[in-house]
């Protein structure tokens, strides 16, 4: 239902003039045909001056899609964060008999043998 419009079906610097109206609370716009939307949901956000609508991302891959490259020191960062990450369990394997007595075990107080 949240089908992507191609990019060559509409050009990317399109004018043209629509009405603004009271709905309700709401200020709306009607939006032209070739502007149409396939999908109930958007998303609305502000870029200096324009008012940006989008369809929301409806699978991971097209959220991330819309997410900027990180750069080679975030991803440097990145990489650094979760280097303790191999230490963890897999979501898939089952906890180890010690494992699951550690997590019983209440917590002491800092200071306490």
């Amino acid at each position: 239902m949240n089908a992507r419009i191609p990019s060559k079906a509409i050009s990317t610097r399109s004018l043209v003039e629509t009405t603004v109206f009271q709905s309700g609370n709401s200020q709306a716009i009607r939006i032209p045909k070739e502007f149409q939307f396939h999908t109930k949901r958007v998303e609305i956000f502000r870029e200096g001056n324009a008012i940006v609508l989008r369809p929301l991302p409806t699978t991971a891959t097209e959220a991330l899609a819309d997410l900027s490259p990180l750069s080679a020191a975030e991803g440097r960062a990145l990489d650094q964060a979760m280097e303790h990450l191999d230490d963890l369990l897999a979501l898939d394997e089952p906890p180890s008999a010690t494992t699951r007595r550690r997590a019983n075990t209440p917590a002491r107080k800092p200071g306490t043998p």
